[in-house]
């Protein structure tokens, strides 16, 4: 008997492309990024508007740190048609000070590794 060649459905699946020209609508983008935002439970979206025009999306409004700017602009990158983000929002808790640089030497004399010569 003959060899049998089995055939996966996945194998026949056409790719799905958007044909060429093809633009997201804003509102689509805007309606889809709005609830990737309420469904990452990590993240107060509350103050943050989104305005999408020509698949530019700008944020504003204001988050509670840092984080949560870079976790907004995250989302609004993955959403599919987003050919620009404009990140404008702001944090209520202030950016954390640097630390305040060590003098030479210092990290020999806490127990780790130097790196003096």
């Amino acid at each position: 008997m003959g060899q049998i060649n089995r055939v996966e459905p996945e194998d026949h699946l056409p790719e799905v492309r958007e044909p060429a020209g093809y633009r997201h609508p804003d509102t689509d983008i805007a309606s889809e990024l709005r609830e990737c935002l309420a469904d990452d439970v990590g993240l107060d979206s509350r103050g943050i508007e989104v305005e999408v025009k020509d698949g530019e999306v700008t944020l504003s409004g204001t988050v509670r740190h840092c984080a949560d700017m870079k976790r907004a602009e995250a989302h609004a990158c993955a959403v599919r048609g987003v050919v620009l983000v404009r990140n404008g929002l702001q944090p209520k808790e202030p950016s954390p000070s640097p630390a305040p640089e060590q003098p030479a030497g210092a990290a020999a004399k806490m127990g780790k590794p130097g790196y003096e010569h």
